[in-house]
């Protein structure tokens, strides 16, 4: 199974591949006791959203062999989680990214860079 950061790139490399902006991987690691890392993009769209969150799941049981535990929002689209215990997931419409701002919550988090991210 790969490493946490491995993980995280290779959805990273999904939400990529479908155009997520704003895309943004950080090293959480110590900081929180609910993951690892936290992948975090965003989406124009419900639809961009759904089809983000699906070229994810894919990715990462063709190249790491996992599942995500749960998927929430995924219907709605306006935020989608997706749990894979040391990497979380979370796809925004801007506006909702916007408002939650969850980047800020871990302002001393190291960033991870992400290959083809804006």
């Amino acid at each position: 199974m790969a490493n946490y950061i491995d993980l995280g790139q290779i959805a990273a490399s999904a939400a990529v591949d479908k155009k997520a902006g704003r895309i943004s991987l950080i090293d959480v690691k110590g900081m929180t006791d609910m993951c690892d890392a936290m992948l975090i993009c965003s989406s124009d769209n419900e639809r961009q959203s759904s089809a983000i969150a699906d070229a994810i799941e894919e990715r990462c049981r063709k190249v790491a062999g996992v599942k995500p535990y749960a998927v929430e929002g995924k219907q709605v689209g306006n935020w989608v989680l997706m749990d894979y215990g040391s990497v979380v997931v979370h796809i925004f419409l801007s506006a909702a990214r916007d408002y939650y701002a969850l980047d800020s919550l871990w302002p001393k988090a190291k960033q991870i860079t992400v290959d083809g991210a804006e």
